[in-house]
């Protein structure tokens, strides 16, 4: 579906398909910034809540000397052993609650 819509910027008429990320003919610059604008808040929002409910894990490089990885493999078991516990209490607490 083709429509037309004046630029913001330059006040000429352009094509526009609806689409946020369309651009005026004339100087190039986008049609409906506010829509932009708020698409890519959106995906600020929907990153954020991806970081805050994923748990970060001790990473382990190969090119670190052995004494760095042999204590950092220790912190990664300890990691792994308390995440184990505690999704283990919430399991039984759903079950429990039924």
């Amino acid at each position: 579906m083709s429509a037309s819509r004046k630029c913001p910027n330059c006040g000429k008429w352009s094509r526009w398909n609806q689409n946020p990320t369309d651009r005026c003919e004339h100087c190039n610059s986008v049609l409906d910034p506010v829509a932009v604008a708020r698409q890519e808040a959106r995906e600020q929002r929907r990153q954020e809540e991806d970081e805050r409910f994923s748990i970060k894990m001790i990473e382990i490089d190969p090119n670190e000397p052995w004494y760095i990885r042999f204590f950092k493999r220790i912190g990664l078991g300890l990691q792994i052993a308390f995440v184990s516990i505690i999704s283990f209490i919430l399991w039984l607490i759903a079950l429990l609650a039924g």
